[in-house]
């Protein structure tokens, strides 16, 4: 694997959590509570939110039930293929 093609892949985990870091700060929700509330370990959560490890897909839909929102919406708006926001 290139270390381009890793640069990005590190940089989308990294731009993920920023964007799930948004959305609780908006909803006014800890990231304990959003571990408790998806079923996921806190410290499994914190590893995915400092770009530690990857957000899994599974992870990423219990996280976007948990903040109603959809899958999509946790990704860096260039990776949403049907956002119209801008």
């Amino acid at each position: 694997m290139s270390d381009t093609a890793t640069t990005v892949r590190g940089r989308l985990r990294e731009q993920t959590a920023e964007e799930i870091r948004v959305l609780l700060a908006r909803r006014r929700i800890s990231a304990a509570e959003l571990a408790r509330r998806a079923g996921m370990k806190q410290s499994t959560l914190a590893r995915r939110m400092t770009g530690e490890i990857a957000f899994d897909l599974d992870d990423l839909e219990a996280i976007a039930d948990v903040l109603d929102v959809s899958v999509t919406e946790l990704l860096p708006a260039p990776f949403r293929l049907n956002d119209r926001s801008g």
